[in-house]
């Protein structure tokens, strides 16, 4: 799966799962990885986020790869497994942030029980380009929350 430009972002994320710090969940179609996603265990960095949402985990960096394999479900089975794991983590709360042009990652939150909070932010994070050039980065977002009641396995 590709990284943007000169970005290491998945062997950052993997590094920073080794310190304990999240968990980096990659879905796979044979031997091929085709979905990533991570749970923020110390939650959103936003300090609008942390001061509404403090020590709720963040669903974050949710990706499929190629493209045309979005809307076969990937991404809500890989939406599950995070959610499964923080359940089993003890947590009942989990939230993500959804940026404001993203239009159809936000119809498919609501859509599997995420909720609107109020609690606006800018996303920030900065990548080098494929010349080296180092690009910051603010999009407006909105951060959504889903309860995870019930237990982590077996029925309910």
């Amino acid at each position: 799966m590709p990284s943007p430009g000169r970005t290491r972002r998945h062997a950052d994320r993997f590094d920073r799962q080794e310190q304990g710090l999240t968990a980096f969940l990659t879905a796979w179609a044979d031997d091929v990885p085709v979905g990533t996603a991570q749970i923020l265990w110390q939650g959103c960095a936003a300090p609008e986020v942390q001061a509404r949402f403090p020590g709720c985990p963040e669903l974050n960096g949710l990706g499929i790869w190629p493209p045309e394999l979005r809307s076969r479900g990937i991404g809500t089975a890989l939406i599950r497994a995070v959610e499964e794991r923080v359940r089993a983590a003890g947590h009942t709360l989990i939230g993500l942030g959804v940026d404001d042009d993203n239009h159809r990652a936000a119809a498919l939150y609501l859509r599997i029980g995420y909720r609107e909070t109020g609690c606006r932010y800018l996303d920030r994070y900065a990548y080098l380009d494929d010349d080296g050039v180092r690009h910051e980065v603010a999009d407006p977002a909105r951060f959504l929350v889903k309860g995870l009641a019930g237990r982590a396995f077996g029925p309910t």
